[in-house]
């Protein structure tokens, strides 16, 4: 009792000596300041005149490009050298002047099999043996075909590089080419084909220069199954023995002098004898047939289109105003065909266009990949920039811009070693000097709008045009009752791209039936 008492006595004076919660003044809210003192309040913003206008950028400095050196090895190939001392490597590349256009049509894809299997070993190492000598001494060596060229490449630290030149004669002297490593590489080449035959984008990109330039042309093979399949080791054989270096030109850049190269190449590659491949003159692309071509992928949810026809050749005198003509209407972001399919029209990600040039000539391409139900809808939009284009002469901000940044993207030709190989190959290829693009910003400099419009109308078709559509042809168009097939067969009806009417492709380009009809299918989101 005595207990419980104490307890009930220390609970007492504890509640006695508490605050009363119910006595205390509730918290003021914060102090604020009334409406109209706050809007006649002076902005703590300067009003310097400065402030008022958009900054102007200076103007754009002129580019000083790399100096190149010339000179002839023994053997007679010919080289070409650019000093940098920027960092201790070097990069060399052997070039050859014929590719996959040299190839048999039955057996298109021949030249880059083999020259890929030129770099898998050589008669002493095998693979992976050859790929742990590259690994031990920091170098790259790889060997590939492109439409017009062949190449050996190598990039190495200036300390490696005889060891480096070592294993490069090595190759060129006793080359592997081994069956198994040809097998493999024929099966690699055959699945990416596969899987690319699956993709709409893949198919177009596959299919869209045969259809330019005609199935017979040199530009115009493609690769299947059929063609890889029939290549041999004999084939192989036969197409490396080829690779004379008299004739073929090596591209040098990096930490290093004539007089070291002479040193190095002479006594390694004296052995190298023969002439090169010589390229082939190509004849131009006949006329665009006006046909729009359908290529039918069950279930895909984007479309890919292409436009074009054949264009002028790289030589041509107008090249800085076509250029930028080109960019205008779709080689950039800001561009007529990007900015109506993707920011007016909501079709697309992303459209572009231009001129690919190649030695014996060019072909327009203006291509999208969109919402499958806007397929008719894009491809008139993309008809109505092209003739736009046509019709007027670009605005003086379209015009600023692209040459703004044509002279701003010039330095980054050669802001690596390998670009800077690239970007002098790119100039010789065409026949140019090297000194080519010591004039190349005045050039652009002079075009005016006048020349971009005379560009256009003479470089851009007004009624002819190759279409390539690879999709769903039985999904449903966006606003209508009908199939993407009866949109766009009603644009070929109506010859917006020419009167070559409709034609239908399979995967391989080969002509097919039309699709099996049906009702449209609900269109599906794209992704």
């Amino acid at each position: 009792m005595k207990r419980l008492t104490a307890v009930l006595a220390i609970v007492t004076a504890q509640i006695a000596c508490a605050p009363n919660q119910a006595s205390q003044a509730p918290p003021q809210p914060a102090s604020t300041t009334p409406a109209d003192a706050t809007a006649s309040a002076v902005a703590p913003w300067p009003e310097e005149d400065y402030r008022q206008r958009r900054p102007t950028p200076r103007p754009v400095k002129d580019f000083v490009f790399p100096s190149v050196q010339r000179f002839t090895l023994d053997n007679g190939i010919d080289v070409f050298l650019v000093k940098q001392d920027k960092l201790p490597t070097v990069q060399l590349t052997f070039q050859f002047n014929e590719g996959t256009a040299g190839d048999p049509r039955s057996k298109s894809g021949m030249a880059a099999v083999c020259m890929d299997l030129l770099s898998e070993g050589t008669q002493s190492l095998e693979k992976i043996a050859f790929e742990e000598q590259q690994a031990d001494i920091a170098t790259a060596i790889s060997s590939t075909a492109r439409l017009e060229t062949r190449s050996i490449s190598a990039r190495t630290l200036k300390a490696q590089l005889g060891p480096t030149l070592d294993l490069v004669a090595e190759m060129l002297r006793e080359p592997g080419l081994r069956q198994e490593d040809l097998n493999r590489i024929v099966e690699a080449r055959v699945a990416s084909l596969l899987q690319r035959k699956s993709n709409p984008s893949e198919i177009a990109r596959r299919l869209f220069s045969t259809l330019i330039w005609g199935e017979k042309h040199p530009y115009g093979h493609i690769e299947t199954q059929k063609s890889l399949e029939a290549i041999k080791l004999s084939d192989c054989k036969k197409h490396i023995r080829q690779l004379g270096p008299n004739g073929a030109k090596l591209w040098v850049v990096g930490m290093t002098s004539q007089d070291e190269l002479r040193k190095e190449l002479d006594s390694r590659l004296s052995f190298w004898k023969g002439k090169a491949p010589s390229a082939k003159n190509v004849r131009p692309a006949k006329k665009a047939n006006g046909k729009i071509h359908f290529v039918h992928v069950d279930g895909a949810v984007q479309s890919m289109i292409m436009i074009g026809h054949p264009g002028p050749r790289r030589d041509a005198d107008d090249f800085e105003a076509t250029k930028l003509m080109a960019k205008i209407l779709g080689g950039s972001f800001s561009s007529r065909i990007n900015m109506n399919l993707r920011e007016d029209k909501g079709y697309s990600y992303g459209g572009r266009g231009g001129f690919r040039y190649r030695k014996g000539g060019s072909h327009l391409f203006a291509s999208s990949s969109v919402e499958t139900s806007t397929t008719a809808l894009a491809l008139r939009e993309v008809a109505k920039e092209i003739a736009g284009m046509r019709a007027t002469q670009p605005t003086k901000e379209e015009l600023h811009r692209e040459q703004e940044g044509a002279l701003l993207a010039l330095p980054a030709l050669f802001s690596t070693a390998t670009k800077t190989l690239s970007a002098f190959m790119r100039v010789d290829r065409f026949g140019f000097p090297l000194d080519y693009y010591a004039g190349h910003q005045a050039r652009v400099r002079a075009v005016d709008a006048q020349a971009v419009h005379t560009a256009a109308t003479g470089h851009l078709s007004q009624d002819t045009f190759v279409v390539l559509v690879v999709g769903d042809a039985l999904a449903q168009a966006k606003g209508s009752h009908k199939t993407v097939l009866e949109e766009v067969q009603a644009l070929a009806d109506e010859g917006l791209f020419g009167k070559g009417g409709l034609v239908h492709l399979d995967a391989d380009g080969m002509p097919t039936k039309r699709p099996p009809s049906g009702s449209p299918r609900p269109g599906k989101p794209s992704k």
